[in-house]
């Protein structure tokens, strides 16, 4: 062993290169000190010294590439970190087991596994880059709505930017009759059932609408709304409503002949009592009586 260093004097570079990068890594990885003991004290000393540089070398390695392979799906892992707080939370409290399984699924519906701050992101952007995402991602909202298929891109724009996206589950009630309306309701995908006081269920799908009647007239819903699927919709507060179209009068318009035309059908399915509803023409692209 004493006489293997000193063989390589005469061997190529090459060797000579791999023997010392193997000491090297040895000490460097800390792994042992290589083929040879140290021997005497300064070679003890330095190996020591090596082994914890090594070490500290190997730690921070580790570190880093921990910290790289998280930073990869940052939103899964803070959409992983808050649902165990909610498993916590559901355990802390003692939930029930059907109940457990709706917020999971609720979770998975809502969010899909990954979690962003949006309205922090937005929030940052310029005004021209926030309307462009809004724009892109409810593109599929405005072609599936005639509503906003026809309408002022201005009007669509200012309206997108004040929705706010829910998540709802089969058999959740979205609207119920006789409380005070405070949001409508845009549907991106699902089905919801209108039920009238003579229950008779209408159906809503994709590209309708519902619960602009309170927030025109200030009053009680004049019927529940259930979700029939799982329903993506985008809400609209009653201030929010009204500040939109404040601006554009032509919409509220369009609005209020929707409602009250609805309303009509409403008091027609519905045993005879005072209405409030004027007798409207019925505008083609909303045939459905909804609160």
């Amino acid at each position: 062993p004493s006489t293997a260093v000193p063989r390589l004097q005469n061997d190529s570079w090459g060797k000579q290169y791999s023997h010392a990068l193997f000491k090297a890594m040895s000490h460097m990885l800390c792994i042992g000190y290589g083929q040879q003991a140290p021997e005497g004290m300064t070679d003890v000393w330095l190996t020591m010294l090596s082994m914890i540089v090594g070490a500290t070398c190997y730690a921070m390695f580790i570190g880093h590439a921990t910290a790289l392979i998280q930073s990869l799906d940052s939103s899964r892992r803070q959409y992983q970190e808050k649902y165990k707080q909610v498993e916590q939370y559901m355990s802390f409290h003692k939930l029930p087991g059907d109940t457990r399984q709706r917020i999971h699924e609720y979770y998975e519906h809502r969010y899909q596994g990954k979690m962003f701050d949006e309205e922090n992101i937005l929030g940052e952007l310029s005004e021209p880059l926030k309307e462009e995402i809004i724009n892109f991602n409810c593109r599929n909202l405005v072609a599936n709505m005639p509503l906003f298929a026809n309408a002022d891109p201005n009007f669509v724009t200012a309206m997108l930017t004040k929705l706010r996206f829910e998540v709802f589950q089969p058999g959740d009630f979205i609207i119920r009759e006789g409380t005070v309306g405070k949001k409508m309701y845009f549907i991106q995908h699902g089905v919801v059932s209108i039920l009238t006081k003579g229950n008779k269920e209408t159906k809503l799908s994709d590209g309708s609408y519902f619960g602009e009647i309170c927030l025109l007239t200030r009053g009680r819903r004049t019927a529940s709304v259930r979700a029939d699927t799982y329903c993506r919709l985008y809400s609209l507060s009653v201030d929010n409503f009204n500040e939109v179209l404040e601006e554009y009068p032509m919409m509220r318009r369009a609005f209020e002949t929707v409602a009250m035309d609805r309303l009509d059908r409403i008091g027609e399915e519905c045993p005879p009592g005072p209405s409030t509803a004027s007798s409207a023409p019925t505008p083609r692209a909303y045939r459905f009586p909804t609160p």
